[in-house]
């Protein structure tokens, strides 16, 4: 299976990091030019729908948040143009677990295209997440849905139809890239995750994300100025209880929908 890794021009260690880790598995990749947060265009941030992110929160997105938006964005393009069945996406600070190539062999021999959207291929493994295996894969690497307490784009696997799907769902940001892509419940997805993750994050190397995201320093991040308003405050708490009720109801039948799926054929 092909692996597209996003890569930022000035994250020349990041590149090289991967490089190593690409040559030591023989891996098929190529890399794919990200979106800098610094050098966002008037379209870039013309892709956000800021009257649908104050209905979710006071905060705008980050001009790295967009990027990263962008970058995956087109990334799935470029996966729609390769017309292969399904690809990997990976963040060039990821870290590839040894079987990360026998895994997507795995994924690519045993499930039908046809029947998924997204892959994860990490795990963050909190205390609220849950993870119903619907399909094993290989030793300790089911197949299987998860909560949507998890969260990350740091690699996927995505198939072509998955990656139509997805842009035309969101033909507009409001929500960070992540988050979009794991409201199943929202976008008509069929999203699974590992039983065991085969990507990790680098935590050692520098987010640049993090360079405009001031999620550590809530009380400089910049709000949107009528942020206060009654309307958006009124808006974002219906918001929060429609997709808390939503989620919850539509969990049953996706975890139904997915065993039913991803049966291991006879």
């Amino acid at each position: 299976m092909k692996t597209i890794v996003i890569n930022l021009a000035r994250a020349t260690e990041r590149r090289a990091r991967m490089e190593k880790q690409i040559a030591a598995q023989g891996l098929d990749a190529e890399f794919l030019l990200a979106t800098d947060g610094r050098a966002l265009t008037a379209d870039d941030r013309a892709m956000v729908n800021h009257a649908g992110r104050k209905c979710i929160t006071p905060y705008p997105l980050t001009d790295n948040e967009v990027g990263c938006w962008q970058s995956h964005r087109h990334a799935m393009m470029r996966v729609v143009e390769l017309g292969l069945p399904m690809v990997a996406i990976v963040e060039d600070d990821a870290v590839l677990a040894v079987d990360y190539g026998r895994v997507l062999t795995a994924v690519e021999q045993q499930i039908d295209p046809a029947h998924f959207d997204v892959i994860d291929l990490h795990r963050k493994f909190k205390k609220t997440e849950i993870f119903v295996a619907c399909h094993p894969l290989l030793p300790g690497y089911a197949v299987g849905r998860v909560g949507y307490t998890h969260m990350g784009a740091i690699g996927y696997v995505v198939t072509r139809q998955g990656a139509e799907r997805f842009l035309a769902s969101a033909r507009q940001f409001d929500h960070a890239i992540d988050k979009a892509m794991h409201r199943y419940w929202a976008n008509g997805l069929e999203l699974y995750g590992l039983e065991k993750p085969i990507v990790e994050h680098d935590d050692e190397g520098k987010s640049f994300v993090d360079e405009t995201r001031g999620q550590d320093r809530p009380q400089d991040r910049p709000r949107y100025p009528d942020a206060n308003a009654l309307p958006w405050v009124v808006g974002r708490r219906l918001t929060r209880a429609y997709d808390s009720v939503m989620k919850r109801l539509a969990w049953p039948a996706y975890v139904r929908r997915g065993q039913r799926a991803l049966v291991p054929s006879k």
